[in-house]
């Protein structure tokens, strides 16, 4: 990323994840919401150093990897996106979130699940995945450069995990029923900028937009709403016949 770039998208990513997490209530799935609170876990638990417990692990893995930050914000986009931060995007199970077509690719997991195990180790019981999940986004985001915004715990983890309730946008809709979309969850165009550039840092697959650059609504032809010297671009690095499925930092 070029270094103007950086000081531009950082201060979005943090608006981004403060409208995914801050503000949103814990655990909508089959349970109450809960307020939740400034530093939780070490006023109002045993575990009063879970947030030094993740930062550790997040920094490990960012070490060996520093595509961790992106991996972390879609993840957690993916999971807040759909019945609230709850975490239910971490089960299992043939029908389940993670295993939804919208969701292919997803990273993440295995520094979710480590830190997990290390926290029950520490202290069994008591942190949730969900506000692992957060802390650690936030950690990573901390890693690559941006602010150490303040993340709000006591998040309660989701049960329900069904594919048909994966309700993220698809990359093929038009930039009209992408806002109609995110008006629907009580966001304006503002927070759809926001959150869908804060999400596309690092990689995307080219099967995502294969239609919109050959294809658009079965018309045989590119999207007439992009730019041309863009699509151009765009199908150099994505060819209709390849098996070059990445390709780094863009947003429409």
């Amino acid at each position: 990323m070029r270094r103007g770039q950086k000081r531009v998208f950082f201060p979005l990513l943090a608006i981004a994840l403060c409208l995914c997490i801050a503000s949103v209530d814990a655990g909508t799935t089959l349970q109450p919401p809960v307020k939740l609170k400034w530093h939780h876990y070490r006023r109002y638990t045993t575990c009063k150093y879970a947030e030094e417990f993740v930062r550790h692990q997040v920094e490990l893995f960012w070490k060996e990897d520093r595509s961790i930050t992106a991996k972390l914000l879609r993840l957690l986009y993916s999971d807040c996106f759909v019945t609230g931060c709850d975490a239910s995007i971490l089960l299992d199970g043939p029908d389940s979130e993670k295993t939804a077509p919208q969701n292919r690719g997803l990273g993440g997991f295995v520094a979710i699940d480590k830190i997990k195990e290390v926290l029950e180790i520490r202290c069994p019981g008591v942190v949730s995945c969900a506000d692992i999940l957060n802390l650690a986004t936030r950690d990573a985001v901390h890693l690559a450069g941006g602010p150490a915004y303040p993340v709000f715990t006591g998040r309660r983890d989701g049960v329900i995990s069904k594919a048909a309730m994966v309700d993220l946008p698809s990359p093929s809709i038009s930039g009209g029923e992408a806002l109609a979309y995110f008006k629907s969850r009580g966001l304006d165009v503002l927070d759809m900028g926001t959150l869908l550039g804060a999400h596309s840092m690092g990689r995307t697959h080219c099967r995502y937009i294969l239609d919109r650059l050959y294809n658009f609504n079965n018309t045989g032809k590119p999207d007439p709403s992009m730019n041309k010297a863009f699509a151009d671009q765009m199908r150099k690095q994505c060819p209709q016949r390849t098996k070059r499925v990445n390709l780094t930092h863009w947003c429409f």
